[in-house]
């Protein structure tokens, strides 16, 4: 039953309207006397679904304006009551769009006929208000962005979303410029023109700042029923980064795969590095000081000492070498590399070295220095493709900072710092991207040149060494990166750098010592397991020539079947073997001897990382080492046995 409020001055009057309404089943009207008193109710959260209002109130509100605040206020439609039949309402009133006038006298049916047409008009429009608002709702409000373009694609009517996706006000815009390719909106347009809905497709469109997006998009045309001409929906969905989501886990994965396989190479490497270091060191100390051959054979284990340092970089590669932080001397970390790094940069580039007469110190892993070197000059390198008169320049200094200073997104404490700077004269690094080079997988070079992983690696180490890494760079005019690393003191490191053949790998630790004792006491009998034919045949030669009585196995289960028809003091064996690994080969050997003291064991391997899961009282050997090692090994097992 609708609701109904009368106002007017005049008792009878609202008296004889309220009866008329009870009447013809309307129910009891509100009545009000003074416009204050009905607007003080509206106010106060009163409703109706209609209001009679006398247009000639007096008093402190007058009728137009009780009819207008109705409307207004309270989105009540009203109906005017006048004593005028020659003229329309003044004083404003028609402001508030009355659905009907009734003039004094008027009759009963004059009244119902009235108020029940109002009260059908006001039903209709607040359905009609409801739809137009839900819509409106729906479409300036939905996260999808939507526009409403005329045949020529001329936005007509654009969401916040369409706004904000293509990064334009959507009025005035024309879809075609949206298009990354022409074809693209000629295809729309002839489906519209011909009466099909264009499903959703996936376009390259424009964002309007020069950037490329991934859109899913559809497209129906409806007639406006006004001017009788086809206009187009549309509606968008970005699937940029999804897709960029998509493609950088596939990278992943591929890095991944890749990081698997070259762990794989490096293992293999090492076992036939095992036995190159080995037989270089043994074939030297059977070669006097003076003989033409030593320097032959020195320059073979200094060659398979690179080798060992690109089996080290190929398991950094795969993450599976771990962080091994210690006092280096960054100078001549750098003159190390300095060969490798004039070969990276290529002929027509100058690279330039300046470093220190003093010998500055770092706490950090030598390997993971030598990977952000290779990272920044072939970052430089790639910046001075095309440019002649290429230069890139690296200097090592130390550096005080007496306040605390933020270097990147990391914040140096006050305190000594090693830095190293690479400085390039290429095109320089655009302020707008500047901000994102060390996020992972991020890269302005051409599809399959880049992974986008170097300068995240980079980032990584200098967080891991609780450094941080600084860029600056002026488009055009080059880049210059600054790794900041904590001085060695500083890392709460003793002692001095390094010694000279602290760093050095086994083929060059052999080339530099001189002849050592490898003769094992008492002759024992030794149990050596490895897959790898190579390395067992090296392992067996050497412990032959040591003086020890050598059994062979090239696996678990040949191991096993040995150990039950010999007696031996001593197992040397891989970590990782095929089937039975070389730790639960230990485990069962050592089960047997229920008596007596744990079973000696030297374990060999070109995984570092397995190291961590090792019984304790063994020993183990990082491939490749050298004769001397293993020996001593064997000698530190022996003797706690």
């Amino acid at each position: 039953m609708p609701s109904i409020a009368i106002v007017d001055h005049e008792a009878l009057v609202v008296l004889d309207i309220a009866k008329s309404l009870a009447r013809a089943g309307f129910g009891e009207p509100a009545s009000f006397e003074r416009g204050r008193d009905f607007l003080e109710a509206l106010r106060a959260g009163a409703r109706w679904d209609l209001v009679l209002v006398d247009i000639d109130l007096a008093g402190d509100a007058t009728g137009a304006e009780v009819a207008l605040a109705a409307r207004t206020e309270g989105d009540i439609p009203s109906v005017l009551i006048t004593a005028l039949s020659d003229a329309r309402p003044g004083g404003g009133a028609m402001e508030a769009q009355p659905l009907g006038i009734l003039v004094k006298p008027f009759s009963e049916r004059e009244l119902l006929g009235t108020a029940e047409i109002a009260l059908v008009r006001a039903g209709m429009e607040r359905k009609l208000s409801y739809s137009e608002r839900r819509y409106r709702s729906l479409f300036d409000f939905g996260i999808s962005p939507r526009c409403v373009a005329d045949e020529e694609g001329r936005v007509l009517e654009a969401n916040a979303s369409f706004s904000a996706l293509f990064a334009v006000p959507g009025r005035g815009l024309a879809l075609p410029a949206l298009f990354a390719r022409p074809a693209d909106w000629d295809e729309v347009r002839a489906a519209i023109a011909a009466g099909r809905i264009v499903p959703g497709r996936e376009y390259e469109m424009a964002d309007g700042k020069a950037g490329k997006l991934a859109v899913l998009a559809s497209f129906y045309g409806f007639r406006e029923a006004e001017t009788g001409r086809t206009l187009l929906s549309a509606e968008f969905s970005d699937l940029t980064e999804s897709r960029r989501l998509r493609d950088d886990l596939q990278q992943a994965q591929k890095m991944e795969a890749m990081g698997r396989l070259a762990g794989g190479i490096a293992h293999d490497f090492n076992n036939i590095l095992t036995a190159i270091v080995g037989h270089a060191e043994m074939l030297k100390l059977d070669i006097g000081p003076g003989d033409p051959a030593r320097e032959d054979v020195m320059g073979i284990a200094k060659a398979a000492g690179r080798a060992s340092q690109l089996t080290r970089q190929l398991l950094g590669f795969s993450r599976k070498q771990p962080y091994s932080p210690k006092r280096i001397s960054v100078t001549r970390a750098v003159r190390d590399a300095s060969g490798l790094l004039r070969k990276l940069a290529g002929e027509k580039v100058l690279l330039s070295l300046i470093l220190p007469e003093t010998d500055p110190s770092a706490f950090a892993d030598p390997v993971q220095i030598e990977q952000v070197l290779i990272n920044l000059v072939a970052n430089a390198r790639d910046s001075l493709e095309g440019r002649p008169g290429g230069r890139i320049t690296i200097l090592v200094e130390s550096r005080r900072l007496s306040d605390s200073v933020l270097v990147g997104t990391n914040r140096l404490a006050p305190g000594d710092y090693t830095v190293i700077e690479v400085a390039d004269n290429g095109v320089g690094i655009p302020e707008a991207i500047a901000g994102k080079i060390f996020d992972p997988f991020f890269t302005t070079k051409a599809e399959g040149k880049g992974t986008g992983l170097g300068l995240a690696i980079v980032a990584s180490v200098a967080s891991q060494t609780g450094g941080a890494i600084g860029l600056r760079t002026k488009a055009g005019e080059g880049a210059t990166f600054t790794l900041w690393l904590p001085a060695a003191d500083k890392a709460g490191s003793a002692g001095a750098a390094e010694s000279e053949d602290g760093g050095a790998e086994p083929g060059e630790k052999a080339a530099m010592a001189g002849k050592t004792d490898l003769a094992l006491s008492g002759a024992p009998v030794v149990l050596v397991v490895d897959d790898d034919e190579t390395a067992l045949c090296f392992l067996a030669y050497a412990l032959f020539k040591a003086g020890a009585t050598v059994i062979s196995a090239r696996n678990a289960g040949e191991a096993m079947i040995l150990a039950e028809r010999h007696d031996f003091d001593l197992l040397v064996a891989d970590v990782n073997l095929p089937g039975l690994d070389g730790v639960e080969l230990y485990r069962r050997l050592s089960a047997r001897r229920s008596s007596g003291p744990c079973l000696p064991c030297v374990f060999v391997s070109g995984r570092i990382y397995e190291a961590a899961s090792l019984p304790e009282r063994t020993a183990f050997l990082e491939k490749p080492f050298t004769p001397g090692e293993l020996i001593a090994a064997m000698r530190g097992v022996l003797g706690s046995a």
